[in-house]
């Protein structure tokens, strides 16, 4: 071997003892130590605060409810257009009711204009337009009917004894059977006592 390179070998060998000797815990791992219980319970608290401003992070804030308020002792007492007509429907004189007579005449005629042996202009003023306009439409429904039956025929009316109600003060209620020659009707009639006199606001001929 050439003493170079044998003095070369001495030389690393020794700096490579020298680095060992030097730094003995070079290569050393040190022990993790464990948590101290104040540690942890400082840990725990930090995870539960947190946790807590997160689930408070979907939350809405709900206005508080308030209380219904009652109404003013004035405006409990405020009276309605409705409510005063009522009231003075309720609060008006009696009136005699109509003659039976008169309902029973209401009823014929009505059959008449039915019927088409009789105008509508006729009922005059014991009917309100309403009612006039109704008995035109189902004049004109029978003239019709007529026509595509052929039937020719002209029925005479007999009113039976007329049947009166009063639902209010005001307002009366009748029924009237009618006799035909085959067989027999009803006439319902509503009639009001409006600007002085009894009107019929509702007739309906079966």
């Amino acid at each position: 071997m050439n003493p170079t390179s044998s003095r070369i070998r001495q030389c690393s060998e020794g700096e490579s003892q020298r680095e060992r000797r030097a730094d003995p815990f070079e290569r050393t791992v040190m022990p993790a130590s464990a948590p101290s219980p104040e540690h942890r319970r400082a840990i725990r608290a930090a995870s539960q605060a947190a946790r807590t401003q997160t689930q408070r992070a979907h939350l809405r804030a709900v206005p508080p409810m308030r209380a219904e308020t009652p109404p003013p002792p004035a405006a409990r007492g405020r009276s309605s257009p409705r409510r005063d007509a009522r009231a003075a429907v309720l609060d008006a004189p009696a009136v005699p009711p109509p003659p039976e007579a008169l309902v029973q005449r209401l009823a014929v005629y009505a059959f008449e204009v039915i019927d088409g042996v009789r105008s509508v202009a006729q009922l005059g003023s014991w009917v309100t337009p309403e009612v006039a306009a109704a008995l035109t439409a189902r004049r004109t429904l029978h003239a019709e009917r007529a026509t595509l039956t052929r039937d020719r025929r002209r029925r005479t009316a007999t009113p039976g004894r007329a049947h009166l109600a009063a639902p209010l003060p005001h307002v009366i209620e009748a029924t009237v059977v009618l006799h035909l020659e085959t067989r027999s009707t009803v006439a319902a009639i509503r009639l009001e006592h409006l600007r002085d006199r009894w009107r019929a606001t509702d007739i309906t001929v079966l």
